[in-house]
């Protein structure tokens, strides 16, 4: 199984466009990418086939006020993004300035999603955990 794997620092344009790393590119097929905004600050940029599968998760949903409140925040801030023949993609405006990215941007690989962070903001997070790998771990059932 293929997988986005590992970090990745690219620069973003004057234009607002970043480029894809090769390794990642690879990956991809033609269709469509959906970036949108993610948890604790980052962007998360969604394979055409895995943002599919969330989305049918999500009208599968109870139609309580919370949930609708959740699938609108969702939905404000997706955008479809294509990757151009120089293996770009244009990050809008709105969305870098919600994440931080304004000159570098750290892609960072979830096996089946990629998030884009601002560097700093990402070691901010990580310093700042109030948890360590170790002891998540050591509640998980997995051969590690």
């Amino acid at each position: 199984m293929a997988a986005f794997i590992g970090t990745h620092r690219h620069t973003l344009d004057d234009k607002g466009r970043v480029s894809i790393p090769a390794q990642f590119r690879r990956q991809l097929t033609a269709e469509d990418l959906y970036l949108n905004v993610g948890m604790e600050g980052c962007l998360v940029l969604y394979p055409s086939h895995r943002w599919q599968e969330l989305e049918e998760k999500l009208l599968a949903l109870p139609r309580n006020r919370e949930t609708r409140y959740f699938v609108r925040s969702l939905a404000q801030n997706l955008r479809a993004v294509s990757v151009d023949s120089q293996g770009r993609i244009s990050i809008p405006a709105e969305l870098a300035a919600k994440a931080g990215i304004t000159g570098e941007v750290m892609f960072l690989g979830k096996f089946d999603t990629m998030e884009l962070w601002q560097p700093d903001r990402y070691n901010s997070y990580i310093d700042e955990a109030e948890f360590s790998c170790e002891e998540i771990a050591e509640g998980l059932d997995l051969p590690l």
